[in-house]
């Protein structure tokens, strides 16, 4: 391919498995965007529904990376190594996109710098709810969706710094994609965006939502709540703690983290998924040796120290009203928000 080309060249690397309708949906939304040089990069995990056949036959221009087995979102990494734009995007498979969308985020990529971004996410079956106005880590790791579930009524319309740019779509620069690095094998599922954007404040590299880029999303389409998503929800929120913090911020909200834990885990059993968090601690002791490696990798290229890069993280966390009533959820926020000011206070 021709350098200049390269210059303006956008990839798009979508994440397949067993995607049915919804990725040929995504990628065609993505094919109809104005006015941007495009690569479209289908990495199928294995699928056994035939989707990603379907998709190369119907989009000729599609380039189709066909893994052996299911490697999770880490085979995102395959579509990094292949990329040739300029720009890369992570797209999830259960999105659609607004035909200026790409454009959108460029622009505000050369406005507002280096960077990673993330659009306004519209829930995909109704399109009057938002899904994500950007995502936030309360410092004891639980990370969440602003705004998920509310009526869109315009109070999301300002740019601004977030704490990580969801998984669903994230944009940025090639140099900047390569400079944060590869996404970690060991999470396979769920937080491995809230890694990707924590390392990234690590580098002191921002994450940025940027509201007037609309993508649909469905989300969840395969785990739903589920102990199986519990289980990698939790044991993942551990290993970004274990590993991204250093040890003195370890030790120093440890206490409040224990207190937390034994909450989260008769929450969890008394909700059927008691199981998931204690199997989440198994597999934390089975993966050990790999995480504090994975520290210390972290660590040598590390610039910004916990404190500062605490100032991007919140201390609420919001709950999903679908699994809890709102009067429980009202009270776990407030000990959960009470126990973040004050273990942010001695970090």
């Amino acid at each position: 391919m021709n350098k200049n080309n390269l210059m303006n060249l956008t990839s798009i690397i979508i994440l397949n498995y067993n995607g049915g309708k919804h990725v040929i949906e995504c990628i065609e939304s993505v094919f109809d965007t104005k006015n941007i040089p495009l690569e479209v990069i289908l990495i199928d995990n294995n699928s056994t529904d035939q989707s990603q056949t379907k998709c190369k036959e119907k989009f000729p221009k599609l380039k189709l990376i066909q893994n052996n087995s299911n490697v999770g979102l880490s085979a995102r990494n395959l579509g990094i190594k292949n990329a040739n734009g300029e720009y890369i995007v992570f797209l999830d498979s259960d999105t659609i996109v607004n035909q200026n969308w790409l454009n959108i985020l460029i622009n505000s990529y050369i406005k507002n710098g280096d960077g990673l971004y993330q659009p306004k996410l519209i829930e995909k079956n109704n399109k009057k709810i938002v899904n994500s106005a950007g995502n936030m880590i309360n410092i004891f790791g639980f990370g969440f969706s602003r705004g998920k579930g509310e009526n869109d009524i315009g109070q999301y319309e300002q740019f601004q710094t977030i704490s990580y740019t969801s998984g669903a779509c994230t944009f940025s620069s090639s140099k900047i994609i390569k400079k944060i690095g590869e996404i970690d094998e060991i999470f396979f599922a769920y937080h491995d965006d809230l890694d990707y954007g924590w390392r990234g404040w690590n580098l002191g590299i921002p994450s940025n939502y940027e509201p007037k880029s609309i993508v649909y999303h469905l989300g969840s389409p395969t785990l739903k709540w589920s102990n199986k998503k519990f289980f990698y929800l939790e044991r993942n929120r551990w290993i970004c703690l274990l590993s991204l913090y250093s040890s003195k911020t370890q030790i120093k909200i440890f206490p409040f983290l224990i207190i937390l834990e034994i909450g989260v885990f008769f929450y969890l059993l008394s909700k059927g998924y008691g199981k998931s968090k204690l199997s989440s601690f198994g597999s934390l002791i089975k993966n050990w040796k790999k995480i504090q490696k994975r520290k210390k990798e972290i660590s040598k290229m590390k610039i910004n120290e916990d404190k500062k890069i605490i100032k991007n993280f919140v201390n609420d966390y919001e709950i999903p009203t679908t699994i809890q009533d709102k009067k429980s959820q009202n009270i776990q926020k407030c000990i959960v928000k009470k126990f973040s000011k004050m273990a942010r206070s001695i970090i």
